[in-house]
């Protein structure tokens, strides 16, 4: 049961990530709003994750991995059921935020199980079960989605959610193994609070300020500018501090934290900007859209499964610099994609992506945690998962900005008169000063020019993912003998 929690968590978490993706425009009508307003369902959950992965693995080293999962479990399983009976925007997005919180406090205690209870000959299978876990999420999700709403609904595919992650709880509560926090001294809260409000304005800011720097950008980033330097000196004040820097001597933990970023920041993202993009450019149902992702997803899964194996024979330093450099070449692939394309002419970007992803996912989870004392390891799971959420809610913003001022400048040369609509993706409004065939013919062009160049940034961005993993995990001396586990096998040996 311990190795299923391990591998439930990342499931659940990254099946809530994406689902809503696909269902936007639904969601949308439903609630009587337009797509835009609608951003925060996907940022809002990276934003409750990123802002509490490390005082959800402060708490799993305190009062035991498998007590947070539990508890995390269950407060995943009601928030869920929450987003789907939510009746307004305010209701909804608050219950997504909430729900990435419960997800940080998943993820860190399903890695930090790896250490406190899997014992060093299962931890390899642990970690790749986990990393594969990520994969068969990120397919479930948006076809989950898809399914729901071929039957006109997308409020189901968040109960069946919620009914997986009760089920889970429940059986967490029978069969999960017993396990005792190690942490010392009393639970850090000013920390927690500081660290948690300032991660959060930053991730706030980033995901609002492609809409200009309005008032809500100004607060949201103020208070990341005070709170964040204010957590660094409480942290250097404290004996037992919220973080242990001494974690980044460790090769394998700061070579796993940068290829993290990157693959979040560059692969993660853009699938997430994908969706939409097949969805009205392709004229895709959320169905198919969910679909044409299982080639990507539905592989890296496959290939996270053989982890353990590829790990006995590869380093972590060749696993995380060839599953990011062929991150890179599939983004580089999709590069050329055409409003004309067949959607054939997607499938070698999408395997190589996959591919990619299903050889850095396992790496990252086994990064997180070999190495690393007992006593550390829910924080150091946090930390490394953290900086994968900052890295989604930095890329969604960033590229999907982009694309933005991409698809403006092409709209501006196919149809001056509703440029800025067309761009915005507003072709009621267009359709009010054009034809709906011209109108849609430039909302494909415009479109389509913007993801290329958001496609590009991104896979020069898992480029020098790949150049910075391979460089941070060159061989080094081994870490202090207090500073070592035994390790997870076929990890650490550097070659």
């Amino acid at each position: 049961m311990t190795i299923a929690a391990v591998a439930l968590a990342p499931f659940v978490v990254f099946a809530a990530f994406p689902l809503p993706i696909v269902a936007l425009p639904a969601i949308g009508a439903d609630l009587g709003v337009g797509i835009a307003e609608l951003n925060l369902l996907v940022s809002g959950f990276a934003l409750g994750i990123g802002a509490l992965l490390l005082t959800g693995g402060a708490l799993s080293d305190r009062y035991g991995a498998g007590r947070v999962w539990i508890g995390a479990m269950a407060a995943f399983a009601v928030l869920s059921a929450g987003c789907a009976v939510a009746t307004s925007v305010p209701l909804l997005v608050g219950s997504r935020i909430a729900q990435g919180a419960a997800g940080a406090a998943l993820l860190a205690s399903s890695l930090s199980l790896v250490v406190q209870a899997v014992e060093p000959a299962r931890r390899a299978r642990a970690t790749a079960l986990w990393g594969a876990a990520i994969g068969a999420g990120l397919s479930t999700g948006p076809v989950g989605a898809g399914i729901a709403l071929e039957f006109g609904r997308w409020r189901p595919a968040l109960a069946v959610l919620a009914a997986v992650a009760a089920v889970a709880a429940l059986l967490g509560v029978v069969a999960l193994p017993a396990t005792r926090g190690t942490a010392k001294g009393r639970f850090d809260l000013v920390g927690t609070v500081l660290l948690s409000v300032g991660l959060g304005g930053s991730i706030l800011g980033i995901s609002w300020v492609g809409a200009g720097l309005t008032l809500r950008v100004w607060i949201a980033f103020g208070a990341a500018v005070v709170l964040l330097p204010l957590f660094v000196l409480q942290q250097r004040r404290r004996a037992v501090p919220l973080f242990d820097v001494g974690l980044l001597r460790i090769p394998s933990y700061a070579g796993g934290l940068v290829a993290g970023l990157a693959l979040a920041l560059s692969l993660l993202s853009m699938l997430v900007l994908l969706g939409p993009f097949l969805q009205v450019v392709f004229r895709l149902s959320a169905l198919e859209a969910g679909l044409w992702f299982l080639p990507a997803t539905l592989l890296s899964t496959l290939v996270a499964l053989f982890g353990a194996r590829i790990g006995a024979r590869f380093s972590l330093r060749a696993r995380l610099a060839a599953g990011l450099g062929l991150a890179a070449v599939g983004l580089g692939a999709l590069t050329f994609v055409r409003p004309d394309w067949t959607l054939a002419l997607l499938l070698p970007g999408f395997v190589l992506c996959g591919l990619g992803m299903g050889l850095a996912n396992p790496a990252l989870g086994a990064a997180a945690v070999v190495g690393v004392p007992p006593e550390r390891s829910g924080v150091a799971a946090g930390a490394a998962n953290t900086a994968r959420q900052l890295g989604n809610a930095l890329g969604i913003a960033v590229l999907g900005a982009i694309i933005h001022a991409g698809a403006l400048v092409t709209a501006r040369g196919e149809l001056p008169i509703a440029a800025d609509l067309v761009a915005a993706g507003d072709l009621h409004g267009a359709t009010t000063l054009a034809s709906a065939d011209v109108v849609q013919a430039a909302y494909a062009v415009s479109q389509t020019a913007g993801v290329r160049l958001a496609l590009e940034v991104s896979a020069v961005v898992a480029a020098v993912g790949a150049l910075a993993a391979a460089f941070l995990l060159r061989p080094a001396a081994p870490p202090p003998a207090e500073m070592n586990l035994s390790a997870v096998p076929g990890a650490p040996q550097q070659h």
